[in-house]
């Protein structure tokens, strides 16, 4: 999972994206470069999105959940076939229950403490959320006395800000709206999603 990341920084997230439109938007991110993405629990129909993602383009991506808040969520999203999981908060109960069930777990966190904690609990990563409250000096200054936490920043990241993560030593980014335009999504301009996940890519390299 790290090296993934590594190698394909940029993470998509998928919220509230139409069961009918995910095939197509997915499709759309992974010709622009994108090689995970993460499609949020309370999206409806979200079980489905993530079973059938992995089906159909689970050679070329690796598919994850998002807004994992309790055991339920873990279960529902390891059961239709989430290959990692991400959350916007460090609840140890659920990070124990993920690692349980061998998946990479990537909770949210906003101090050090947390940051520590969640990998003592065997954490794959960390999410540094919301990202731009702290912004990329926070993450350069917690990678000195932490340098063996590999960070993924979400919140706030654009593709003008992206790759300043990455140099402060952020293993990835999530990225939200400033990628999945809604305007975009709403006029099903899959050419001009694609568009945009290649300037977000050639941005990151």
């Amino acid at each position: 999972m790290l090296n993934h990341l590594k190698d394909n920084p940029l993470v998509p997230v998928l919220r509230k994206i139409s069961y009918e439109d995910a095939p197509s938007i997915i499709l759309a991110l992974v010709d622009g470069g994108i090689r995970s993405v993460e499609i949020t629990m309370e999206t409806e129909r979200a079980e489905e999105i993530i079973r059938e993602s992995v089906e159909m383009f689970g050679d070329r991506i690796m598919v994850g959940a998002g807004t994992v808040l309790s055991i339920e969520d873990c279960d529902r999203a390891i059961d239709a076939g989430a290959q990692f999981l991400v959350a916007p908060v460090l609840q140890e109960d659920v990070v124990k229950h993920a690692i349980s069930r061998g998946v990479p777990m990537i909770p949210g966190v906003f101090t050090p403490s947390e940051m520590l904690r969640a990998i003592d609990l065997g954490a794959t990563a960390v999410k540094l959320f919301p990202a731009s409250s702290l912004g990329p000096g926070f993450v350069k200054d917690v990678k000195g006395p932490l340098a063996h936490i590999p960070i993924m920043v979400t919140g706030g990241i654009d593709a003008s800000n992206a790759r300043v993560y990455l140099d402060a030593g952020a293993i990835a980014v999530g990225a939200g709206s400033a990628l999945l335009d809604k305007t975009v999504l709403s006029n099903r301009d899959w050419e001009a999603l694609r568009e945009l996940a290649r300037t977000w890519t050639s941005a990151l390299q």
